[in-house]
């Protein structure tokens, strides 16, 4: 479970500026009231779906929901792809294979395996990892949007 003042501090303020209270923002997105909680008053960062989802409702790039950028322009991919089609797109440009991405970004290759059969997506540490191997934003790599960085 990763910890951010910076998340915390920018979803805070995403939520003071939006017309929305808690209680509406958890029903809306939806999450948990312990996930908006903790991510309010903790700065614990949830999975990377709940990520996307918030970052989805208010349209704006998942680094500018983790505090990483300043940036909160976002263009919306319109052709739908998905992570594991991105995935796929980049290893074939860069000429590697599943298992070389996973060498060289050090984790273990039986992630790969879970993404694919079992439709998950990767935890925000190894996504990160991924984002520079691959030298694309997060958004990018999960197919939010077209723009690579």
């Amino acid at each position: 479970m990763a910890i951010s003042l910076s998340f915390q501090k920018r979803f805070n303020s995403i939520l003071e500026d939006s017309d929305y209270n808690r209680t509406e923002i958890a029903k809306l997105i939806p999450l948990s009231q312990s996930t908006l909680s903790n991510a309010l008053l903790y700065g614990i960062i949830p999975s990377v779906k709940t990520l996307m989802r918030i970052a989805d409702f208010f349209n704006i790039p998942i680094n500018y929901l983790l505090g990483k950028t300043n940036e909160e322009g976002f263009d919306k991919s319109s052709n739908g792809i998905t992570f594991y089609q991105r995935f796929e797109e980049l290893c074939y440009e860069k000429d590697v294979s599943h298992y070389k991405v996973a060498g060289d970004c050090a984790f273990d290759k039986s992630s790969i395996s879970k993404w694919f059969s079992k439709n998950f997506l990767p935890e925000l540490e190894i996504l990160e990892l991924l984002c520079d191997y691959f030298n694309v934003s997060p958004d990018y790599l999960l197919g939010r949007t077209d723009f690579r960085n």
